[in-house]
């Protein structure tokens, strides 16, 4: 079902009258969105019940201080909410939600889930360092065009930018600028679009414009890809790739898929002892502090690549600038074009690392040593 609203004054206005609606009307008893710190310097989720507090929020907005699966998880991974809890979500944010719940660390009951025409978000050090109330007024003047020039690097080559995933998507693209429109992917959006008395609509132009962005982006994020393929190829260049890296770990932390409560590289393993240090300083003839970067970041990449969903996290979380979101980005692409998965685009298709087979692909077994040093 697809639903055209006109709106008195803008887009952001728009959106929150019609999740006031929802609200008011009792579609679903509270709203999970992101709304402006008392600072007014960044954003974070807030869960209410109150439509007064709506007005207040920023339904979109132009950063991820933090990934909105990982809220969804905390919020749900013990049992659902009562009533309906309708949660707002970047695409990638509710592709990393359905990733999570096929690892049953999140529930998609009691959620009317909805995702929007995605521009991209600013990096989130450019933000909180720059004109925030300009960026802002940037940030809604792209969403008319889903593209935001300044975005993080990855959102400019993302091409699964729309909300077609979610129970009801919001657009902006392809419709006149005065309008937003509202498709129903489910049976419980559309139960709610008509019990607002909507009326069904026709969009011819909007999947033409939509296409061609993706397309446009295709295009880029091919080139890109085999960009920074050539920049990592070989040890050396890897190594020069993470040099900045101080193992921090933040990038594993912020990252929706990661889950693990205990995660090996911040297990027992990695304690070892001054001695042991002393004897790989002397056997390399010197050890670099922090150790074990690449091998953090080469674990992560064998644990998780599957299921990235490049929101871009893990680079924004890193204090020295480390492109890691980007080199995660390409080894993630390869992996999933190997098994030909789409993290969460379809929640009965199992991750493939659930169905591990001990004899399998082992066309791709080719030693380091034959690679690197024949």
């Amino acid at each position: 079902m697809n639903v055209l609203i006109k709106i008195e004054k803008d887009r952001k206005k728009g959106i929150v009258s019609f999740m006031k609606s929802l609200l008011e009307k009792g579609i679903v008893t509270q709203i999970l969105l992101p709304m402006k710190t008392p600072t007014k310097t960044s954003f974070a989720y807030i869960l209410t019940k109150k439509p007064d507090i709506l007005d207040n929020c920023d339904p979109i907005a132009p950063v991820m201080p933090i990934q909105g699966a990982r809220i969804v998880s905390k919020l749900t991974k013990k049992g659902p909410l009562k009533g309906v809890t309708a949660v707002i979500l970047r695409p990638c944010e509710l592709r990393a939600l359905r990733e999570l719940v096929k690892l049953r660390q999140a529930q998609l009951n009691g959620l009317l889930t909805i995702s929007f025409d995605c521009p991209g978000v600013f990096p989130l050090r450019d933000y909180l360092n720059g004109d925030k109330e300009k960026m802002d007024e940037i940030f809604w003047q792209a969403i008319n065009k889903c593209e935001l020039e300044g975005s993080r690097p990855l959102c400019s080559i993302c091409h699964l930018f729309t909300g077609e995933l979610a129970d009801i998507e919001i657009g902006f693209g392809g419709i006149e600028p005065d309008t937003i429109c509202l498709t129903s992917h489910s049976e419980i959006g559309e139960r709610a679009l008509r019990e607002l008395g909507y009326e069904e609509a026709t969009l011819e132009n909007r999947q033409i414009y939509l296409a061609e962005i993706k397309e446009r982006k295709l295009a880029k994020r091919k080139e890109f890809f085999e960009e920074f393929r050539h920049k990592i190829k070989g040890p050396e260049r890897i190594m020069a790739v993470l040099t900045n890296c101080i193992n921090c770990h933040n990038c594993m932390r912020v990252c929706p898929i990661c889950f693990c409560r205990e995660c090996f590289f911040d297990s027992d393993t990695f304690k070892v002892s001054p001695e042991d240090y002393m004897l790989r300083a002397e056997r390399k003839g010197g050890l670099r502090f922090m150790p074990d970067t690449l091998l953090f970041h080469l674990g992560r990449m064998n644990h998780m690549s599957i299921s990235c969903v490049a929101c871009g996290m893990c680079e924004d979380a890193c204090p020295t600038s480390v492109p890691v979101a980007r080199l995660f980005a390409l080894v993630a692409n390869e992996t999933q074009a190997l098994f030909n998965y789409i993290p969460g685009k379809d929640l009965e298709e199992p991750i493939p690392y659930l169905t591990y087979q001990e004899e399998e692909l082992k066309e791709y077994e080719q030693p380091y040593t034959e690679e690197y040093a024949p």
